[in-house]
């Protein structure tokens, strides 16, 4: 991605955040939200991201630093402890299964990708959510193995469960393709026809595929809102990341579109704003969206070296 497309891209899925944390939990039909707000949810100012962008950005320090999966571990430690990586340095929200896998690095002494929790009771969207930067680091890796490898190594750093890797590399390889041209109907056909022959020896997440399978066609952007479910389960989040994106004609639209379905609004938000942004990379985030994010010193400390390191040269 040339600089401005992989800066945007970033950025997106912020924005989504943002918007989307003010109205987390409200019951789909019980409220219309056109432009960013504050307060709300967890009574946070306006431009406030949670720890979807959080976690995100960690990532993101840690791939321009060629930071390993322990150093990883350290900088999700100092978000939850500290506030690390969070508009106003304080951590307001952390999932039960995040702080559970840091809980397993630094009490209990697990390596890193032994951390997560492979319950099926554990399948929340805690990895999806903070994964787009990884797919612009694999862009060029041609090797479905090794891209499927390495999805599925930082998703378990935190859910260990086949079902969750599955939603991991469905998403990434689905942004794979896009990012090396193939529109949105063509990567999801693409996904479809690759990845159950590739994890043909990784029989447990194979057998999960039926979760995700009704998802993965090019007429999902012709489902009604009514099938569309928007919790923080990972296939639920997946599928409604993925109508949003089909539907959506911006990344304005998208993140209006996810914001408004009730539930798990910021990371569905920020994973559909995110997917947007490959899809019509020579789109901008609204402008005023973009500048009402707080901390933009921070955002610009941690996303300039990233796009400097991994955009087009």
């Amino acid at each position: 991605m040339q600089a401005a497309q992989l800066r945007q891209l970033i950025y997106a899925g912020i924005v989504g955040d943002a918007f989307g944390v003010p109205v987390e939990f409200k019951a789909r039909g019980t409220y219309q939200v056109t432009q960013m707000t504050g307060n709300g949810s967890w009574d946070q100012p306006r431009g406030s991201w949670s720890d979807d962008s959080a976690m995100s950005l960690a990532l993101i320090d840690n791939l321009t630093t060629d930071g390993n999966y322990a150093d990883l571990f350290e900088k999700f430690q100092a978000y939850m402890m500290w506030g690390a990586y969070t508009p106003c340095d304080v951590m307001f929200d952390i999932g039960k299964t995040c702080a559970h896998a840091i809980r397993n690095r630094f009490i209990n002494q697990l390596p890193p990708t032994a951390c997560g929790d492979a319950s099926e009771f554990a399948n929340g969207n805690g990895a999806l959510m903070r994964l787009a930067p990884l797919a612009v680091v694999l862009q060029a890796e041609p090797d479905l193995t090794t891209r499927l490898q390495v999805t599925a190594d930082y998703t378990k750093l935190t859910h260990r469960h086949p079902r969750a890797i599955l939603g991991s590399e469905l998403y990434l390889e689905c942004l794979h393709a896009m990012l090396n041209g193939a529109s949105l109907a063509t990567a999801l056909s693409q996904v479809s026809a690759s990845l159950p022959a590739a994890l043909r020896d990784m029989s447990a997440i194979l057998a999960e595929w039926s979760h995700y399978a009704s998802y993965l066609t090019p007429t999902i952007g012709t489902w009604s809102v009514d099938q569309i479910k928007s919790t923080a389960y990972v296939v639920d989040t997946f599928g409604a990341a993925l109508w949003c994106t089909a539907n959506a004609q911006s990344i304005q639209e998208a993140i209006i579109l996810a914001a408004n379905l009730g539930g798990d609004t910021d990371t569905i938000a920020t994973i559909a704003a995110s997917w947007t942004a490959v899809r019509y990379p020579m789109q901008a985030v609204p402008a005023e969206w973009q500048a009402a994010l707080l901390n933009q010193e921070l955002l610009r400390k941690l996303i300039e070296p990233f796009v400097a390191k991994y955009a087009d040269k």
